[in-house]
């Protein structure tokens, strides 16, 4: 008898551990996305008219739906959100990862029009801290990728999430990044909500019916040869290309 009490209560202590750590599998991230404009714009003289103390934050809402080895990242849609120029400050890429595959697929708007991105998932050398800061319910440590030698990463992941996901296809640690910061920050998403629920049928899916794929650097050596010597040409790239 006390060798059943015992082993139920073995049981007992691992199933609390298996529901109290790293038991979150699949559900849906909601990021808010802050973007300082005038960080990004810097000292562009076309910029400087439009962008005020009022308007150089621009918050924007994306959501990230996730299982063990897939996730889809995209932007929430707002009726009441900014309209004509202001609309196309930032990039709104929708972005598709297989963990399983080692393959992402990012659809980038490109002045009003879809380019189809499908390439290997990017292999970021972290380097994970000691510093931690609580996200919503959840513990997160800080990891630093440094793209090269002027541009850094921040992203603040949590192990409580199991499948290595993140807003803007990024991945790599061992738990779903709920914090992603560039240096200046310039650029911040920070999750709002962390969801355990039901996938929407077809949501980590894209559609490849007729779609022409480039590999990242495809795209980037042509869109070089169609912008360069264009006053914007060195903006749109930088944009598109910040997180790979």
């Amino acid at each position: 008898m006390v060798g059943i009490k015992n082993y139920l209560a073995t049981v007992a202590i691992a199933l609390l551990s298996t529901f109290s750590y790293g038991q979150i599998t699949s559900g849906k991230i909601t990021f808010e996305r802050r973007t300082n404009l005038k960080k990004k714009y810097g000292e562009d003289e076309r910029m400087k008219r439009f962008l005020t103390e009022e308007n150089k934050i621009k918050k924007e809402i994306f959501e990230l739906y996730f299982d063990e080895t897939r996730s889809s990242f995209k932007v929430v849609e707002n009726e009441d959100a900014e309209k004509g120029f202001m609309s196309y400050t930032t990039q709104r890429n929708i972005t598709y990862q297989d963990l399983q595959k080692d393959e992402m697929v990012v659809i980038i708007d490109l002045f009003g029009s879809n380019v189809y991105v499908k390439d290997s998932l990017q292999n970021r050398p972290w380097q994970v801290t000691e510093s931690k800061r609580k996200i919503g319910d959840y513990m997160c440590r800080k990891a630093i990728w440094e793209k090269n030698d002027s541009t850094r990463v921040y992203a603040w992941f949590s192990v409580d999430i199991v499948p290595s996901v993140g807003p803007e296809g990024f991945s790599g640690l061992p738990g779903a990044i709920l914090g992603l910061a560039s240096e200046d920050g310039g650029i911040i998403y920070f999750a709002k909500s962390v969801e355990v629920i039901k996938l929407p049928l077809g949501v980590l899916d894209y559609d490849s019916e007729k779609k022409k794929f480039n590999t990242l650097e495809e795209l980037r050596i042509t869109l070089e040869s169609k912008f360069s010597g264009k006053p914007w040409g060195k903006r749109i790239l930088e944009d598109m290309f910040k997180w790979y």
